[in-house]
């Protein structure tokens, strides 16, 4: 089915709306297809195109003095698990970063960049940083976070729970937080998971809405119902990609997306589970959700979402 519809879009002459990357890897790694699942009654206009990156384009804009602030596009980059980083012009927003975590990771000779979906700080240097963890489980947070800010002069941290004492640092303490910093708007709504306080993110940034659930499991409907005071659409939805139609996360996810209903949703899963989002996707399909959803195979899986098609 995946090479079905992979073919399919190719031949499509639509515009480009979220086009899925294949980033350049070494020959002894196994290719990699990040995978689009079209709702049934999806908009031509929605529909994203799979494209090639070709080995001389940058995906991220090299350290130095200048950032591209014209690119109209938000480029989303795959950092394995529930990690995920985004680039808005000259701001990069990177959501619960692991480095560790990766089940086949690169050779001791090989770069660990964003093409392989990891943080090398000094391919941030030129960026305003903004850095988001929903709680402290290992598979969310990795301590080596708080190394960027010695190599990033421009970094901001959030957290969602009382990560320590550093002024500098936004603590998202429940049952619902709000703060802004650098024109991104930050809101939270909160719950425990394992006696762990945690959050789910909604960042509104140059004109972008976005949602990050992390593993948030609370009351959602009275919580959702919050979060449409803030706003009535979300651009950029990442969510756990959980394929249990009974499950909370599921319910979660479908309500989310019958209320925000976000142009692209992103699933969470973790490494080696991909065939579970793939699950997830086909279900919410199945059960009417419109949205386009998304997911990567691989670690390092990059995604362009056109500005036109999110604003």
């Amino acid at each position: 089915m995946s090479r079905l519809i992979a073919s399919l879009l190719v031949m499509s002459t639509i515009l480009v709306a979220c086009g899925p990357i294949n980033v350049p890897i070494p020959a002894n790694m196994p290719s990699q297809t990040p995978t689009v699942i079209l709702p049934p009654t999806s908009s031509p206009i929605m529909t994203p195109t799979v494209v090639s990156l070709s080995t001389s384009s940058p995906t991220v804009t090299p350290t130095g003095n200048e950032v591209d602030q014209t690119d109209p596009s938000v480029h989303i980059w795959s950092l394995g698990g529930n990690g995920w980083a985004l680039r808005i012009r000259e701001k990069m927003l990177v959501f619960d970063y692991v480095g560790g975590a990766d089940p086949t990771p690169p050779a001791s000779a090989e770069a660990r960049n964003l093409q392989r979906g990891y943080i090398d700080p000094d391919e941030l240097r030129s960026f305003e940083v903004y850095v988001f963890v929903t709680h402290s489980h290992q598979d969310h947070f990795d301590p080596v976070i708080l190394e960027w800010q010695d190599q990033i002069d421009q970094i901001t941290y959030f957290f969602g729970w009382q990560a320590g004492s550093n002024p500098e640092y936004h603590y998202m303490i429940g049952p619902r937080a709000h703060t802004q910093s650098g024109g991104v708007e930050v809101y939270t709504i909160n719950s425990h998971h394992d006696d762990v306080p945690e959050v789910a993110y909604l960042v509104k940034v140059d004109g972008i809405t976005i949602y990050h659930n992390g593993d948030y499991r609370s009351s959602y409907l009275e919580d959702f119902e919050y979060l449409q005071t803030i706003t009535d659409h979300i651009d950029i939805a990442f969510v756990i990609g959980w394929p249990y139609v009974s499950h909370q996360h599921f319910q979660q996810a479908k309500l989310l997306a019958e209320m925000f209903n976000p142009m692209y949703m992103f699933a969470i899963c973790r490494e080696g589970d991909e065939d579970k989002s793939r699950q997830f996707a086909e279900l919410l399909a199945e059960h009417g959700v419109e949205t386009i959803v998304l997911y990567a195979e691989h670690r390092g899986d990059n995604f362009i979402c056109s500005r036109s098609a999110v604003e």
